[in-house]
């Protein structure tokens, strides 16, 4: 007789593609599984079950249930959707202050926070130089972006990060900058033009390629190799 052996199987409650679960809050699907959880919302219902590599192995992923997308029932985020709209009818003022006090760029910003007629802080002066920018790698806060952006004399709102409400910007004075005194810079850049240039250059070469040759797509080809390596059959 042959030997028979039993697998272990695991079921998991109806969870959304980022891992949580709308009827346990507490849930959280694992992070070692993450490659089985991925798998499990690219196929269908009807598809045979797949084989995603995972962290100890190999997991054997097959969908029990597909729940079409949908809003979830307003009684069980009642609390939350009232404390956005109130949130965004707060923003709505927000702005609105914001922009009336930035449309008075002919007069000084204090004075102009002055007439908004609410309590609010005191304008703080800010200064930066444009090599800063360069230089944060892309991590650069929205006033200091925003004072880059504008001419000397005017002004504009424009909203926090994190979603406090809105700061407006005005420029009072702009100094000229002088790029030769930072050798390091020019040449930084005068690489990443050259870089992109290259780049630029080898896309429309392959491009005449295969407009010369009349490349064509195989889809069914890509997605089957596509599914083939997601799945971790090699």
């Amino acid at each position: 007789m042959a030997q028979q052996a039993k697998l272990p199987v695991t079921t998991t409650p109806l969870i959304t593609a980022a891992g949580t679960s709308r009827t346990d809050p507490a849930y959280k699907f694992p992070a070692d599984l993450a490659p089985a959880l991925k798998t499990g919302f690219e196929i269908l219902p009807n598809d045979p079950p797949e084989i995603p590599a995972v962290a100890d192995g190999f997991a054997l992923v097959s969908p029990a249930q597909v729940v079409v997308a949908a809003p979830a029932p307003l009684a069980s985020i009642k609390d939350k959707v009232a404390a956005d709209w109130v949130n965004a009818q707060a923003l709505q003022r927000a702005k609105a202050v914001a922009d009336s006090i930035a449309a008075k760029s002919n007069i000084p910003l204090a004075e102009a926070v002055k007439q908004a007629g609410i309590p609010l802080p005191a304008p703080q002066p800010i200064g930066g130089r444009r090599i800063q920018i360069a230089q944060a790698n892309g991590q650069i806060p929205a006033a200091l972006r925003m004072l880059f952006t504008l001419g000397q004399g005017k002004s504009r709102a424009v909203a926090d990060v994190s979603g406090r409400g809105f700061i407006v910007v005005k420029v009072d004075k702009i100094i000229p900058g002088n790029a030769l005194i930072q050798p390091a810079l020019i040449g930084q850049m005068q690489g990443e033009l050259r870089q992109a240039l290259s780049q630029d250059y080898a896309e429309q070469f392959l491009n005449a390629i295969k407009a010369d040759i009349k490349v064509r797509r195989n889809e069914g080809a890509i997605e089957a190799t596509k599914k083939r390596i997601t799945s971790g059959g090699g």
